[in-house]
């Protein structure tokens, strides 16, 4: 997905802690560490850290994700993607060459 069709980033010189919330798409190239809460479509580049237990509609790994993932469509790791923590979704898409350690749920 091009960051033309993202509405919200989070760029790779941020370091951010908390709790987001939205309901259309976000792309993290940065650091986040908290939780995070979507209806919509979480992507996280490849250049994002994340550490934080996921709420999402559909989520994207591109970087590298630790935590625990509930999407009500869809979680995709890509071939750069490394993701260590639980999945429960109904889609689960992994590309050859992604990391996942944990546990999934469909």
């Amino acid at each position: 997905m091009s960051d033309e069709q993202i509405d919200t980033i989070i760029g790779d010189d941020i370091h951010f802690r908390g709790k987001l919330k939205f309901s259309n798409s976000l792309k993290i190239k940065g650091n986040f560490k908290g939780t995070i809460e979507t209806t919509g479509r979480l992507v996280i580049g490849d250049t994002g850290e994340v550490e934080a237990d996921i709420q999402t509609g559909t989520l994207e790994v591109e970087g590298a994700l630790k935590g625990n993932i509930s999407a009500h469509q869809k979680v995709s790791i890509r071939k750069t993607g490394k993701v260590l923590g639980d999945v429960r979704t109904p889609d689960l898409e992994i590309e050859s060459g992604a990391k996942f350690s944990g546990n999934s749920a469909m």
